[in-house]
């Protein structure tokens, strides 16, 4: 018993330091980030909605008041297009996402993005039962970033789900 409560113990000391070592991007040029974005790999907790963040972006734009404007594809039979808001904190990488349908808040995170190619969020990245993360990429065939996507895969607590998402199942703008 005292063995199989050392090893819990040291589990749960392996994935709060693995947390800790995710940060959220310092700076981020909302300006850089417009354009398209494919979903090309997902990761969440087991209670998290994922579809969420099972959409492509058709383009990203700041508000005057500094917030996200995101249209988004949402992937369904037909990729339903629809406008989402993202409001700025006082973290300069973080946002808070209202979703009135059920009725919560969460949190977006740009945990790392070169503009270019690839970009990962997370939606409530402090959060160790709902929580998701995304790698977005500019073309499907991208690979970029794929090495510090895993390492936030080593962030999420067991039972999680990882679903990869293949150019059939893209929205087209």
């Amino acid at each position: 018993m005292k063995f199989l409560l050392l090893t819990v113990g040291l589990a749960l000391i392996g994935t709060i330091q693995a947390i800790e070592n995710i940060y959220p991007q310092k700076d981020v040029v909302v300006e850089e980030l417009s354009g398209r974005w494919y979903l090309k790999q997902l990761v969440s907790t087991m209670d998290f909605p994922r579809n969420l963040l099972e959409i492509d972006i058709k383009d990203v734009s700041l508000t005057p008041e500094g917030d996200l404007e995101l249209v988004i594809a949402r992937r369904t039979d037909n990729c339903v297009e629809k406008k989402i808001l993202a409001k700025k904190t006082e973290k300069p990488a973080v946002f808070e996402i209202a979703v009135p349908s059920e009725h919560d808040l969460h949190t977006l995170t740009m945990v790392k993005t070169d503009y270019d190619n690839f970009t990962l969020v997370c939606l409530n990245m402090d959060s160790l039962e709902k929580k998701a993360c995304a790698y977005y990429v500019r073309r499907i065939d991208e690979h970029k970033g794929m090495e510090e996507f895993k390492k936030i895969l080593l962030t999420f607590p067991m039972p999680y789900t990882v679903t990869d998402f293949i150019p059939q199942d893209m929205c087209r703008f």
